[in-house]
This record gives structure tokens, C-alpha cells and sequence, in this order.
């Protein structure tokens, strides 16, 4: 009895109650203890890539553990709690695992945001300057329609100053051949006045050929010009579409297809329609001039008889008034056809930019989109991965736990409870080690 206190610093009634406080004693740290792992594996499945077989070092670990709890019932004082001990180590240790494995799962995670973010912000970057792009080639386009407008402009004005040259020549050849009327007398005046209406005549239809010749080609050349500039821009647009939408090709094709035969439509129908009025508007001003010079030509023969100074006074205020007419209408209608060209360029612009910005966000609204299903799928895809680690580690666990009660009841059979000397030698074996 006085080995068993002085070995044990247990003063206990019996043998009994000493076997089973050491039994308890040693039972307490050993579920503390696997607690401890069983967190500890939780809080590393995240890191665990493959299970490699754990059952082998932790019953390694397990014994250990065991000589060190045996070797603590012996040799420790009582009166110091080493479950207080334990429980203090337990938490630190779990405390700095559950602090490395959150750190770790959170730099990874952020390394994922990061570069979806940059994705993201490379392909936003890249839609903002196609943008600027386009923007940039509509300006030019209208820097050339202003300059090509300008060039328009100084030819009819160039073109007026010549048929005005050619006006004045005609008239210092009317006043000849007025003079010529009234040396020649009242024979000649009939063939001169023949003459001057038949060159009248030719030179009136010169003129409408010439001008409406002049009128086809301007509009001609426009009409190329913004068949080629919508070409252009048509062919830029395909490109873009294809490279960032190889899905979508044949639709926007056919889309793109059809805008481009409706604008030619449309312009074909608005150069017939220029066309026309054109026409209309140099017959009925041949046909009134050829009336009013008719009227004036039969008038002054009758006159030149009585008061020629007055008949040529008369004669030539009215051709000023008609040309004078004549010069009004052309320019009012040249400024017509600019201003129905310049609207219908503008509206063409317009439209197009406006499908393009629709068409740019579009393409982000996709990319968004995108970029949304597959973190939606990798968190799917993460939840997964750690339901399948868990099963695998609680199955890992079972197997430890079943090995560490088959232990456990080995242990408790195997050890002496009512023999002191069983109990002298197991703490000689434990002193020893």
C-alpha cells in the first residue's frame, strides 16, 4: 500500500478505485485528442489534391501517444491538470491550422477573382477602342464628304462664270447683228431674225444638254462615292463580326446584305427621282423661253419698223429677266439635290453608328454574361470536389476510430486492475523507459 502511494501519489482505499481512475485518466485526453485531428482534417480538406493511405502514420502517431499518456500517469504530479495542459496546446495548434488553411483557401480564391478580372478588363478595353476606331473613321468620312462638297461647289460656281462669259459674247453678237439688221433693211430682217432664233435655239439646247449632262455625272460620282464609303465601312464591319463572333456570321451577313440593297434602292430610287424633276425642270423652262423669246422676237420685228431703239431697250430687259430667272431656278435646284444628298449621307452615318454602339454592347453584355455561368460552374464544381474530400475523410476517420477502439479494448483487457504486484512492475517497465 505504501508502494502504491509513494508511486503514485494516490492515497485510494483499493485496488479498484485506482484502476479505474487510471482508466479514466487516460481516456479523457485520447477523445480530446482525436477531436483535435478530426478538426484538423476538416479544416486541410480544401489542400488535400489525393488521400495517400493516412491509416498507417496516424496508428504511428496513435502509440506514440500512448507511451506518452502511460508515461504521464506515472511520472507526473497529480496535483498539475495535464488535461489543462493539453487542452491549451490542442487549441493553439488548431487555432494556427484553421488560420493557415482559411489564408491559404482565400489567396487562392483571390488569385481566381483577380484573373477573371483582368479578363474582363482586357476584353472591355478592347471594345473600347474598336469604338474609338470606328468613331475616328466616321469623322474622316465626313472631313471628305465636306471637302468633296466643297469641290462641287467651286466647279458650278466655275461653270456659271463660263456660262456667263458665254453670255455676254452671245449678247455683244446680238447687238451685232442688230446693227447689221438695221444697215441691211427691211429685206434682210426676216433671214437675221430667222438666223438668231435658230441659234437661239441651239444654244438654248446646248446649254440643257450641257447641264444636265453636268447634273448625271455629279450625281454619279456621289453615288459612287458613297457606294464605296458604305463598301468600306461594310467590309470593317464583317471583319469585326467575324473575329469576334464566328457563330453569328451567316445572320449578320444577311443582315448586312440587305441594308446594302436597301440603300441602293434608296438611292437609285432618290437619283431617278432627281432625274426626273431635273428633266421636267429643263423642259418647262426651254419650252417658256422658247415661248417668250418667240412672242419677243415676232414683236420687236413688228416694232422695228416704228421705234427700233425702244423694241432693242424692251428686248433686252426681258432677257435679262429671264435669265436672270433662268440662273435662279438652276441654283435653287443644285442646292435641293446638295441638301437631299447631304440628309440622306447623314441618316446612312447615323444609322450605322448606332448599330455599331448597339452591336458593342451586345458584346459586352455577352462577355458578362459569360464570365458569370463559369464562376457560377466553378463554385458548382468546388462544392463537389469538397463533398467528395469529405466523404473520403470520414470514411479515413471510421477506419481510425475502429482501430483506435480495437486498440483501446486491447489496452484495458491487457492491463492489471487488483494485483499491486502487476501493478509494482508495469511502474519498474515505465521508470525504466
Amino acid at each position: 500500500m505504501r508502494r502504491r502511494g509513494e508511486g503514485t501519489g494516490v492515497s485510494g482505499p483499493g485496488d479498484g478505485d485506482g484502476g479505474s481512475q487510471r482508466g479514466s485518466w487516460e481516456q479523457v485526453p485520447l477523445e480530446k485528442w482525436m477531436m483535435m485531428i478530426l478538426v484538423v482534417l476538416r479544416q486541410q480538406r480544401p489542400l488535400m489534391g489525393e488521400m495517400v493511405k493516412p491509416t498507417q502514420p496516424l496508428l504511428l502517431f496513435l502509440g506514440q501517444h500512448f507511451q506518452q499518456v502511460q508515461q504521464s500517469t506515472n511520472t507526473v504530479d497529480p496535483s498539475v491538470s495535464p488535461l489543462n495542459l493539453t487542452d491549451k496546446k490542442n487549441n493553439e495548434t488548431v487555432k494556427l491550422v484553421d488560420a493557415a488553411a482559411e489564408d491559404h483557401k482565400a489567396i487562392g480564391l483571390n488569385m481566381d477573382l483577380r484573373e477573371k478580372i483582368a479578363s474582363l478588363e482586357v476584353k472591355l478595353k478592347t471594345s473600347e477602342e474598336e469604338k474609338q476606331k470606328i468613331k475616328k473613321d466616321l469623322e474622316m468620312l465626313l472631313e471628305k464628304h465636306r471637302i468633296l462638297e466643297k469641290d462641287f461647289l467651286k466647279d458650278k460656281e466655275d461653270e456659271a462664270l463660263s456660262h456667263q462669259d458665254r453670255y455676254k459674247m452671245l449678247q455683244e453678237k446680238h447687238k451685232h447683228q442688230l446693227e447689221d439688221m438695221r444697215k441691211a433693211g427691211h429685206e434682210t430682217l426676216t433671214i437675221i431674225t430667222e438666223e438668231y432664233k435658230a441659234l437661239l435655239q441651239t444654244t438654248v439646247q446646248q446649254q440643257a444638254d450641257s447641264i444636265e449632262k453636268q447634273y448625271i455625272s455629279a450625281i454619279e460620282k456621289q453615288a459612287c462615292k458613297c457606294g464605296e464609303l458604305l463598301n468600306a465601312q461594310h467590309q470593317r464591319l464583317l471583319d469585326m463580326l467575324d473575329a469576334e463572333k464566328e457563330q453569328l456570321t451567316e445572320k449578320l451577313k444577311e443582315a448586312l446584305t440587305q441594308q446594302s440593297q436597301e440603300q441602293k434602292e434608296i438611292l437609285g430610287k432618290c437619283l431617278a427621282e432627281e432625274m426626273q424633276r431635273n428633266k421636267d425642270a429643263l423642259t418647262t423652262a426651254a419650252k417658256i423661253e422658247k415661248a417668250t423669246m418667240k412672242d419677243a422676237i415676232l414683236k420687236a420685228v413688228e416694232e422695228e419698223r416704228k421705234k427700233l431703239g425702244k423694241v432693242h431697250a424692251e428686248e433686252r430687259d426681258l432677257w435679262k429677266a429671264e435669265h436672270d430667272k433662268d440662273q435662279e431656278k438652276v441654283a435653287q435646284a443644285i442646292q435641293e439635290a446638295l441638301q437631299e444628298q447631304r440628309k440622306i449621307s447623314q441618316e446612312i452615318l447615323k444609322e450605322a453608328m448606332a448599330e455599331e454602339q448597339k452591336r458593342s454592347e451586345k458584346a459586352v453584355e455577352e462577355a458578362v454574361r459569360k464570365t458569370r455561368e463559369e464562376l457560377i460552374e466553378y463554385v458548382k464544381e468546388q462544392k463537389r470536389l469538397d463533398q467528395v474530400i469529405r466523404q473520403r475523410s470520414l470514411s479515413t476517420l471510421e477506419l481510425f476510430l475502429s482501430c483506435a477502439q480495437k486498440q483501446l479494448s486491447s489496452l484495458i483487457s491487457e492491463e492489471p486492475a487488483s494485483t499491486e504486484d502487476g501493478e509494482h512492475d508495469k511502474l519498474a517497465s515505465t521508470d525504466s523507459r
